[in-house]
């Protein structure tokens, strides 16, 4: 029942809608509480695949995810996107966290392997791999609320460029003085 009213919640987010009286996710938990604001990217299988990933992974981590409508310490816009090099797909996070005065408090990313790529690059993304994706997120969103996350660590040396497109960019956020002051959080499986 909780992942139907997570699919059919998020159901809007996928296509930038808003539905009325919809959930983010439904769970339980005394710990801090969590609205995804929405979940950009992947088409409509892969997206109920996340949600249901996410309610799953949340109750583990004692999260609390409540309604987009309702408060929450934290809101969370989600992006995602496959990409193809050398016949091998690749699938890019990123987590937008964001604090209850809408301020960015932390930005999570990281990129998982998926596998070889077929005619659709999407299908490369299964359950291993959204459940890694949604560790990460709530592994980086836990340390942060539990004041344990590392400190920003210098950008590493560039590298080649590469070809495909560009997913996303970490920008220095500008926290209120006595906020927590993480801006970047990365993590990569290499």
């Amino acid at each position: 029942m909780t992942l139907l009213a997570v699919a059919c919640g998020l159901g809007g987010c996928a296509n930038g809608g808003a539905v009325a009286n919809s959930y983010a996710m439904a769970g339980g938990g005394g710990g801090a509480t969590v609205a995804f604001e929405s979940i950009d990217g992947p088409p409509p299988q892969v997206f109920d695949r996340m949600v249901g990933v996410l309610d799953s992974e949340s109750k583990l981590r004692n999260l609390s995810i409540v309604s987009r409508e309702g408060q929450a310490a934290y809101r969370v816009r989600s992006y995602l996107a496959a990409e193809v090099n050398r016949g091998r797909t690749t699938i890019a996070w990123v987590w937008d966290v964001y604090d209850a005065n809408q301020q960015r408090a932390l930005r999570l990313s990281g990129e998982e392997p998926a596998g070889k790529a077929g005619r659709d690059a999407w299908t490369a993304a299964d359950d291993l791999v959204l459940r890694r994706i949604a560790q990460a997120g709530f592994s980086g969103l836990n340390a942060m609320v539990n004041g344990t996350a590392p400190a920003d660590e210098p950008p590493p040396a560039a590298a080649p460029a590469l070809r495909g497109p560009a997913v996303a960019a970490a920008e220095q956020a500008s926290p209120a003085p006595d906020a927590f002051n993480v801006s970047s959080l990365s993590y990569s499986s290499r």
